[in-house]
């Protein structure tokens, strides 16, 4: 029989395998466990996570002109609905922006994950 055709038993008592199995089961928990003081990302490349910002930025923007202009279309007010609209989509985008890059909160990814930790009512 050659070398290659060896017993497992023999292979485990190897003390370099056994340590290169420990390195290797800790650099995987090292590289699962990501540090809490990194901001939130969700495994996007730069190049897609900037595609990503623009795009909900400029998708608030236009939503906001869209629905200002309808509603000054339908009632003749002028301009007024397209500006109040106009800065409201702004203020939304920006937010959804700071949302994407982790300097805001979700409030509805907050809310969902108080409820799910909340006891039962018969548990109080």
């Amino acid at each position: 029989m050659g070398q290659d055709d060896e017993r497992p038993d023999e292979a485990g008592s190897d003390p370099r395998l056994r340590a290169l199995g420990e390195r290797l089961a800790e650099a995987r928990r090292d590289r699962q466990e990501p540090e809490s003081d990194a901001p939130r990302s969700s495994g996007l490349s730069g190049f897609g996570q900037a595609m990503k910002v623009g795009s909900e930025f400029v998708a608030g923007v236009i939503v906001g002109f869209v629905i200002g202009y309808t509603i000054d279309r339908l009632f003749g007010t002028g301009p007024w609905g397209m500006i109040v609209f106009l800065l409201l989509g702004f203020a939304a985008g920006t937010l959804n922006v700071m949302r994407a890059t982790g300097v805001a909160k979700d409030p509805f990814a907050a809310k969902a994950s108080k409820s799910s930790r909340r006891a039962p009512d018969g548990d109080k």
